[in-house]
């Protein structure tokens, strides 16, 4: 065997597509997921017999149990169905996938992944490109997100297309039958597809390679390779998206298991009872008849199951607020000092979030945050903090302190929001090929810069700080605010309308002076803690 014969280019790049497209999915499921398709599903995967069901159907629909594991991992990921469900769909899963072993033992049935998912990047692409409307908008998302999953997986198994094509497991007839799983383990995770791997095995059962037994341990090994691709697709999930991924390794082992102990019953079974002589059916009846048995052995344990997998992978993370994490809430004046440290800190790290909307960093963020959704979970570890310190004893001062800071903490979000909102202006303002506008993003930029400035000189000497300092930011909001408005004035004079829209031009700028008073409301109640 030639391992040089693995591309490893078209591995990195499959890896990519695959991570990218999953993103775009499960942000088009948010998008997409209203009432009536949540209700649709939950009528679906209401019990733990239908989610199984519902599972085996579609996978035997998709020809991939790897694309509904995905697809269930988006869901649970996205909050449409609950963890029990999308277990319950893996368990199918296991099942449906089944079917396509016997379409091509019976039939020389081919799944070939470019073919089925063309027509999709086509349309999802297209409608990307094309449609207005939202929600078309976020379908054709969907699509292409679902798309370049797959295409992902299309290219990560050409990668090993001819090392898989040149694999001879004559060198393996001296070897235990355990190795046998091993290496349709090995080979289902690098050509990422148990069928792929199923109709190796077949076609080296049927051309007289392996014999039966061997076939039957690699099945085995091919249904635990297939996980890798649920374990790819928890990187950078969500608790309940490595819940469910990581349930389908379990859940696989567990089938593994319950196949080894029960091989040579189910062998005899097939062959000397039921008397199934073809190889080819044997091997595919032995794949179906492992995996209903595990299935039907592990139903009933479903709630227990999901309960320890809820224990196990946990749904914990660090939290962000390093500072009040390390002081116990119930002790009130350490909680309400290092509170007020944590929101100075959150502060400064919302200033740096705008800067970098803005494009006015001032070389590497050493902030903690880097985007708006950290600075979300970094209020939301805070908010935790601060509910469990309103359950102490408090005296009229220190609710009015530790009010004041959360209201720092709600109106430097509120700024960043504001910001975040008009970031596609900014850019369209700084790519402009307008000298008049180009100029404009610039003036707007300094503006900002001079104001953040202030602001954190502010923040950095805060118990000096006086009415005056306050004052003075209001005073620069105020120029700003009115310099800006000016500019705009002589911008639809210079300015052609094909350029850029004035109404935009007048909400962006709106925009901006909201989030300057949310920082500025943010500092005056920081200075009002002190």
């Amino acid at each position: 065997m030639n391992y040089s014969e693995i591309e490893v280019w078209p591995l990195l790049a499959g890896l990519g597509l695959f991570l990218f497209g999953m993103y775009m999915l499960e942000e088009a499921l948010k998008a997409l997921s209203g009432r009536a398709f949540k209700k649709f599903l939950s009528k679906h995967t209401g019990n733990a017999v239908k989610a199984v069901l519902s599972g085996a159907l579609v996978t035997a629909v998709l020809q991939s149990s790897s694309m509904v594991s995905l697809l269930v991992m988006s869901f649970t990921g996205a909050g449409i169905i609950g963890l029990k469900n999308g277990i319950g769909m893996v368990f199918g899963a296991n099942i449906g996938t089944t079917i396509t072993g016997w379409l091509i033992s019976l039939l020389g049935f081919k799944v070939d992944i470019k073919e089925l998912i063309l027509p999709f990047i086509a349309v999802g692409g297209l409608g990307i490109s094309f449609l207005k409307t939202e929600k078309l908008a976020q379908f054709s998302k969907f699509l292409m997100g679902f798309s370049l999953m797959f295409l992902g997986l299309d290219f990560m198994k050409s990668g090993f297309t001819a090392f898989a094509q040149h694999f001879d497991f004559g060198f393996m007839d001296h070897l235990m039958f355990g190795w046998f799983v091993v290496a349709g383990v090995v080979l289902t995770a690098a050509i990422q597809s148990s069928s792929a791997a199923m109709m190796i095995f077949l076609s080296s059962l049927a051309a007289g390679i392996i014999t039966l037994q061997q076939g039957m341990f690699l099945a085995i090994g091919a249904d635990l390779g297939t996980t890798i691709t649920a374990v790819l697709g928890t990187i950078n999930g969500n608790a309940i998206k490595k819940k469910v991924g990581w349930s389908q390794v379990y859940i696989n082992i567990i089938t593994a298991i319950v196949a080894l102990s029960l091989i040579n019953v189910f062998r005899h079974l097939l062959v000397d009872i039921l008397g199934i002589h073809d190889p080819l059916i044997a091997l595919v009846s032995f794949h179906t008849l492992f995996n209903t048995t595990a299935i039907v052995v592990m139903l009933p344990f479903i709630s227990l199951f999901t309960k320890a997998i809820d224990r196990l992978i946990g749904n914990k993370r660090e939290s962000m607020a390093t500072l009040v994490a390390r002081v116990n809430p119930k002790e009130s004046h350490a909680a309400i000092e290092a509170l007020k440290k944590e929101a100075i800190t959150f502060a400064r790290n919302g200033i740096a979030v705008n800067k970098a909307f803005y494009g006015i960093s001032n070389g590497k963020n050493s902030h903690t945050v880097a985007s708006y959704f950290d600075l979300k979970k970094y209020e939301a570890d805070i908010t935790k903090f601060y509910l469990k310190l309103m359950q102490n004893d408090l005296n009229e001062k220190e609710v009015a302190i530790t009010d004041k800071l959360i209201r720092a903490i709600r109106d430097t979000t509120l700024s960043v929001k504001d910001t975040k909102d008009i970031r596609h202006n900014l850019a369209e303002l700084e790519q402009s090929a307008n000298d008049h506008l180009y100029a404009f993003s610039k003036e707007i930029m300094e503006r900002q810069r001079r104001y953040y400035n202030e602001v954190e000189l502010v923040l950095n000497n805060i118990e000096l700080t006086t009415s005056d300092d306050i004052n003075n930011l209001e005073a620069i909001i105020r120029e700003s605010h009115v310099s800006v408005s000016e500019s705009i004035i002589r911008l639809d004079k210079l300015v052609a309308d094909t350029d850029i829209a004035l109404p935009g031009l007048l909400n962006m700028v709106r925009e901006i002076n909201n989030s300057d008073e949310y920082l500025l409301k943010a500092v005056a109640h920081l200075v009002a803690s002190v």
